[in-house]
């Protein structure tokens, strides 16, 4: 498969796809205050002839602006979009585990909704860890997310967050997948991401709050 970098290709013989990519880094053994989830937006031209090139990459890693994540903090903080290679090389210092599921092939509409969703808490949302009783324009890594279609504020626990939060995020978005459990491993590979320890997950191999409590007492 030919992967170019070279100019924009003309609109009239250009193809636009859009590719969603969750992740979710853990600690070694979980704590909710190293769990993070977050998520990326591949866009993709393709030309008739084949020829397929990188045009944007948006990505969602909602975080404190100072990096430390206070997890019982009583009030909302400044928050700050984390670039998406920023975010791993973070995870990697800090020694976690990364998963990844994706990239799925999305609507046009989903892939629209999701930038919106960036503009939107980049421009007028605060950072709260636990924020179940917070006003929705302050959240967590998790619920920056998921909350962009149907946003009714669910209970996460302590438990829920990292793997727990993506495996949650990506059942819930798959109604907007184009081919709902074909992934596209060339995306990845298109955007850099084999130059990160990432565990590449199909679709159906989830976690939940039992597999994180379980992972709070053992390493992985």
């Amino acid at each position: 498969m030919l992967l170019t970098a070279g100019p924009a290709l003309p609109d009239v013989q250009v193809q636009t796809e859009d590719y969603f990519i969750v992740f979710a880094a853990d600690a070694a053994r979980y704590n909710p205050a190293r769990a993070h989830t977050f998520a990326a937006m591949v866009r993709i031209e393709r030309s008739p002839d084949g020829a397929m090139r990188v045009v944007s990459t948006t990505s969602l890693s909602w975080l404190p602006a100072t990096m430390k994540v206070r997890a019982m903090a009583l009030l909302p903080e400044t928050g700050r979009n984390v670039p998406l290679v920023e975010t791993l090389q973070w995870s990697v210092k800090n020694g976690d585990h990364i998963n990844a599921w994706g990239p799925y092939r999305v609507t046009p509409e989903f892939a629209e909704t999701f930038r919106t969703r960036v503009r939107t808490v980049e421009d007028t949302f605060e950072y709260k860890g636990a924020c179940l009783t917070s006003p929705k324009r302050v959240c967590d890594c998790a619920r920056s997310i998921e909350e962009m279609i149907h946003p009714v504020r669910r209970y996460i626990g302590a438990f829920g967050y990292g793997a727990a939060a993506g495996s949650y995020i990506v059942r819930k978005f798959t109604p907007w997948f184009v081919e709902a459990e074909r992934s596209h491993p060339w995306v990845g590979k298109a955007t850099g991401l084999e130059e990160y320890p990432i565990h590449w997950r199909a679709h159906g191999d989830f976690s939940d709050r039992g597999d994180q409590l379980r992972a709070s007492t053992h390493r992985k």
